[in-house]
């Protein structure tokens, strides 16, 4: 899948909702793509106790039916004011939470825009265990 198709994936599911106390759900959208070739898709929740960010959302799907390595990832934002579409890098929380579900994560691509990845291993400085003191 090119970068363009997983961004309209993660584009489809966008479905902003504000609640009465002002929490913002889903107005951030992720996709993925396993190893296996499946698509996933999840969209962030905001609560007062807890936060999920899309791309964990999306984790949590591929997780749920059994798979644990990401081929490529896309997480994006439309502004509601211009109306304009934005790819979104993960966060730090993400970037480690998909390194932490499946070390062979570090080589999943990372969307940044419709011609532009890294790898997850780029994104994560230090991410490899040190080696013992002397």
């Amino acid at each position: 899948m090119t970068n363009e198709e997983l961004i309209s994936e993660a584009e489809k599911i966008l479905n902003p909702h504000k609640t009465e106390d002002g929490r913002l759900h889903a107005d951030v959208g992720a996709a993925l793509i396993s190893r296996k070739g499946k698509l996933y898709v999840g969209t962030c929740v905001d609560t007062p106790s807890w936060g999920l960010c899309a791309e964990r959302s999306a984790i949590a799907a591929m997780i749920t039916a059994g798979e644990y390595e990401i081929d490529k990832i896309v997480g994006v934002w439309r502004d509601e004011k211009t109306e304009k579409l934005y790819v979104l890098p993960p966060c730090g929380i993400c970037r480690e939470f998909m390194r932490q579900i499946d070390r062979a994560n570090l080589d999943t691509d990372i969307v940044l825009g419709k011609h532009s990845t890294r790898k997850l291993k780029d994104l994560i400085p230090f991410h490899k265990w040190p080696e013992p003191l002397d």
